[in-house]
């Protein structure tokens, strides 16, 4: 039998990712850094971890909690729990409250390993219940890093093979920006949402604090033109022996010349040298956003579905409360897309078509 414990922030400081890493559905979004980044951003990070009989950690959850008036609190965990979920019950649900002194606590969590039944079986019967209504697509692509170079190169489509030549001819600079500019970046994310009609994806606060907390794990390219001027990036997030793709911005000009395909596999053969084994590519659409889907797709990446979203409640009504204004949140922000993308591109009838999905709102393009 396992036993929750709430591990207080400077002890989780220095021991934190080192019994992570040792599970092995470690994420990056359950790192120490990535609980840091997101208190700078107003979010209380809570540490939970649970021992069994012999004191060693069996499963962890990195949650992320703001409070509200009369008792009432959201908590929300990236990429977890991870580990073993049997043990994500009962006990989990009253060490949530007891640690936090909440009356009411609605929990969301999206993890990250790979849904398989039994997993889903296991958590209906421990209270969680699928999400009706979900923040991120559940649906993925991994890239076996463990290859030998050719053969990455072999396994992709012929016309990423053929875009990556065509990047390779536009007399562009690629190379891994060490001490990235947070304005730089901000400039190309409004390229990017400019173009695509996109609502903005991170604010210059959001860059700023993630470049400052996560900067020993970020793994940055870019690509500039003749002039000296960024047109592509991209950034991992490497943990362990694998790497997750968390930044993308290309602007017009980088669309024109295939700048993506020379920055993505620089990035390829970094981590390589640094032998890493997967990358996960982030999320996929491959109906409201298939641009980035073929993107990613052609670079021969493997497709996977993560077990997703599912949330508790403390109250039933607050259960349906959560899901509810998550809900019209994704509405509205699907509609101030449409209403921006019609803008940029469409006459004025496109106002009264059918708006594109949130999954295509949340993965900015970059093919």
């Amino acid at each position: 039998m396992a036993t929750w414990q709430l591990q207080a922030n400077e002890t989780a400081r220095h021991t934190w990712d080192q019994a992570l890493l040792r599970l092995d559905d470690y994420t990056p979004f359950q790192t120490y850094a990535r609980g840091e980044y997101h208190r700078a951003l107003g979010w209380e990070p809570c540490h939970w971890a649970a021992l069994n009989e012999d004191g060693e950690i069996v499963a962890m959850m990195l949650g992320l909690l703001r409070r509200y008036p009369l008792g009432i609190g959201l908590i929300w965990c990236e990429g977890g729990p991870v580990g073993d979920l049997s043990v994500c019950d009962e006990g989990l649900h009253q060490v949530m409250k007891l640690t936090t002194c909440l009356k009411r606590i609605y929990c969301r969590f999206r993890c990250d390993r790979q849904r398989h039944v039994e997993d889903a079986l296991r958590l209906t019967s421990q209270g969680w219940c699928r999400s009706w209504f979900n923040l991120n697509t559940s649906y993925s692509l991994s890239l076996d890093l463990a290859k030998e170079e050719s053969q990455l190169l072999a396994g992709c489509e012929r016309n990423w093979r053929r875009n990556l030549r065509r990047a390779a001819e536009a007399n562009l600079t690629v190379q891994q920006w060490v001490d990235p500019s947070v304005d730089e970046i901000v400039l190309a994310y409004d390229s990017m949402q400019s173009l695509k009609g996109l609502e903005e994806q991170h604010s210059r606060e959001e860059f700023e604090y993630l470049l400052t907390h996560l900067k020993k794990q970020l793994i940055i390219y870019r690509a500039t033109n003749e002039q000296g001027q960024l047109v592509s990036l991209h950034g991992w997030q490497i943990v362990g022996d694998r790497a997750t793709a968390v930044l993308s911005a290309t602007t017009e000009e980088g669309r024109q010349v295939h700048a993506s395909y020379g920055v993505i596999w620089a990035l390829i053969q970094h981590c390589q040298r640094l032998h890493l084994k997967s990358c996960d590519l982030g999320g996929i659409d491959p109906i409201g956003n298939r641009g980035v889907y073929r993107f990613k797709k052609g670079t021969g990446a493997a497709p996977k579905e993560y077990l997703g979203e599912w949330d508790w409640a403390s109250r039933p009504w607050l259960q349906w409360l959560g899901n509810w204004a998550i809900s019209r949140r994704q509405r509205l922000r699907t509609a101030e897309s449409a209403l921006k993308s019609s803008v940029h591109t469409a006459p004025l009838k496109s106002l009264f078509e059918e708006p594109r999905s949130s999954a295509e709102i949340s993965q900015p393009g970059i093919a």
